[in-house]
């Protein structure tokens, strides 16, 4: 990375705010930032929680009004997030009693696993993994609580053909609830992500290192930090390209608090292996660029002063401080980043020819356009 890059002082302090590592990197502009700007970053990063934390130890960066704002949101958070988890809780338990393997992921889980207050951490919905045998029977379990699928999924899963089909190829399926209520989605999840981009986690794989862990009261059985850590991999960096300050929070909280005791062994072989290994070494260096911190003595052989690419590093800068818009659908993104950033040609080449195989998925992608056009402005 160029040592004379700079970036604003509004993003300076967001990075600051959502990672709290050092301070006095060349990265930074130390200059006070614009309220108004820091205000509208904040929100897009999802890390309003978390400026709010930072700004109650450095008082007088923003106005008063926008600090009350932030207050205000930080609050509000943290009452959702209580609310999210307990409904998690629930709905984790009932999955359980009906025999459907399933454990809780991502935003309501890593909330009271990395972070120092849940609150902390913003998220929108509610993610469960399954065993992809066992889906069908976690929809039933889950309509009982008046999560159904989408309108658009809905019309895909009537067919048995199309239903099946839709299975192979994607990795999740989003539930909205039939009622009014503070939870708004519910995901499922039987893959890391779509197939076509070759990652392929299986529930035996995820699983066959698991741990338990209590939150309030109740221990919940989910893959262990090794298996995060790859899972976060493949979410964060993979498929969301480190979009958001959001996801590199939770990496930095992950490696500061597992990183003596993670199993690096077994991580950088299953990253080996399946494709990602250079997506861990850019990943470790965003880290060390934007936080001072090196973990590079858990990977041998390779240099993390190498570490991030100009490419990489100037692409998620440049979308941070100008907050990448949302396209109608980001295959086509993830595809790109993959084919730059996977180890191998031959994993590049796989991604390809699968992505062909799917395009000619005729008895799948008829269905797709047709409640499309049925369903177009």
């Amino acid at each position: 990375m160029d040592k004379n890059v700079k970036i604003s002082a509004e993003l300076s302090t967001l990075i600051k705010a959502a990672l709290r590592g050092n301070e006095d990197l060349p990265l930074f502009d130390n200059a006070s930032p614009d309220s108004a700007r820091l205000a509208i970053l904040s929100r897009y990063h999802q890390v309003q929680s978390l400026l709010y934390d930072y700004l109650t130890t450095h008082p007088g960066l923003i106005h008063l009004q926008d600090l009350e704002d932030l207050k205000a949101h930080s609050i509000n958070d943290a009452v959702f997030n209580m609310i999210f988890l307990r409904k998690s809780l629930e709905l984790n338990a009932a999955l359980r009693n009906s025999a459907v393997d399933a454990f809780l992921m991502k935003g309501a889980f890593w909330a009271w696993w990395l972070y120092e207050r849940p609150g902390l951490r913003e998220f929108g919905d509610i993610d469960y993994f399954l065993r992809k045998q066992h889906v069908t029977k976690g929809l039933h379990v889950l309509g009982r609580f008046g999560f159904q699928p989408d309108a658009y999924r809905k019309f895909l899963l009537e067919d048995e053909s199309v239903s099946r089909l839709y299975f192979e190829t994607d990795y999740q399926l989003p539930l909205v609830p039939d009622t009014e209520g503070v939870v708004k989605s519910l995901e499922i999840q039987w893959n890391s992500s779509y197939p076509r981009f070759s990652y392929e986690f299986t529930w035996e794989e995820l699983m066959s290192r698991s741990m338990r862990f209590e939150v309030l009261g109740e221990k919940i059985e989910v893959p262990s930090p090794d298996n995060q850590l790859l899972m976060m991999l493949v979410h964060h960096a993979g498929v969301e390209q480190w979009d958001k300050l959001k996801y590199m929070g939770d990496f930095v909280r992950l490696l500061r608090k597992f990183s003596d005791t993670l199993d690096w062994p077994y991580v950088i072989s299953v990253a080996r292996e399946k494709g990602f290994y250079q997506l861990l070494l850019q990943s470790l260096g965003l880290v060390r660029m934007l936080t001072g911190e090196d973990y590079g003595k858990y990977i041998a052989g390779d240099n993390l002063s190498d570490y991030p690419s100009d490419s990489l590093a100037s692409a998620v800068l440049a979308h941070w401080e100008n907050r990448r818009t949302k396209p109608m659908t980001k295959s086509w993104r993830i595809f790109y980043f993959n084919m730059k950033y996977r180890d191998r040609i031959t994993d590049k080449l796989r991604i390809l020819l699968k992505h062909v195989a799917y395009l000619l998925e005729w008895r799948l992608l008829l269905p797709k356009a047709r409640w499309y056009y049925r369903n177009r402005v």
